[in-house]
């Protein structure tokens, strides 16, 4: 199997020892741990230069944004040149919950680090997320759905999916992965069941994004990327298929995906 969405950098490098070795051991064959700001990609990058089976990303996530909207993007393009460790432009995208930036800003700094992931020939992976007031999931995903459209981009994967069965159409539409987390597996969720259900398998990749989210037999728990194999369980479930068939062809989407 493989994490493609970790933050392994959130954890103490005594624990990354530790929580990369019940990887290993639950199967995890490889991991693309994602960088979210600027200070991430450095400790990113040192990770993903001690583990070969480990990847990063270049990327500044929307709740972590600033208003020199030049610089930070130059920094992002610098860190994305290292062709052998960096494989994708994220964690990047619109975050309509925590609202930390205007949303004006929001789009810019989406459609700057897009053109870098375009110049670089790198997919990006992107973040999508409203309030809980009704209907600001809908307008998150509306405007992402927009600026790709406007854009062109297509080399994406909405991580941690988490909208609609409408958006879910036409994101996959639109030639993007969806990839899903542990929240999957949690009992009050049967709508992203259902989307996980419609969705091609070969469109579908598994990831964690620990230490947030995890399974619903790990709740109260740090999440980390052992756990991905809940996530393959479920997917397996749903689908009515083996888990090994799961695991094979997720593997071979986030092999071709991220290039690793």
């Amino acid at each position: 199997m493989i994490d493609t969405h970790a933050h392994l950098q959130t954890f103490s490098k005594k624990d990354q020892t530790a929580v990369i070795a019940r990887a290993r051991e639950a199967g995890v064959r490889k991991i693309v741990n994602a960088a979210c700001s600027l200070l991430d990609m450095g400790d990113c990058l040192a990770l993903a230069d001690t583990y070969d089976f480990i990847w990063t990303t270049a990327g500044i996530h929307p709740t972590e944004l600033t208003d020199n909207i030049e610089r930070d993007l130059e920094r992002v393009s610098e860190y994305a040149k290292n062709e052998k460790r960096v494989k994708a432009i994220g964690e990047i995208g619109l975050d309509y919950y925590h609202d930390r930036a205007p949303r004006d800003l929001q789009h810019a700094f989406l459609v700057g680090q897009l053109n870098i992931a375009d110049q670089r020939g790198l997919p990006a992976i992107l973040h999508c997320r409203g309030s809980k007031a009704p209907g600001e999931n809908e307008i998150a995903f509306m405007d992402l759905i927009r600026i790709l459209e406007k854009t062109g981009f297509k080399n994406a994967v909405a991580h941690c999916f988490s909208g609609n069965a409408i958006e879910a159409e036409k994101l996959l539409d639109l030639g993007l992965m969806l990839s899903f987390t542990g929240i999957l597996t949690y009992p009050e969720n049967d709508a992203l069941r259902d989307i996980v259900k419609a969705t091609p398998l070969d469109r579908i990749m598994l990831e964690t994004d620990s230490p947030y989210l995890p399974p619903h037999a790990h709740r109260g728990q740090r999440n980390e990327p052992a756990f991905v194999v809940d996530v393959a369980n479920a997917i397996a479930e749903i689908k009515g298929v083996p888990l090994h068939e799961v695991e094979l062809i997720t593997t071979r989407n986030a092999e071709r995906f991220f290039g690793i």
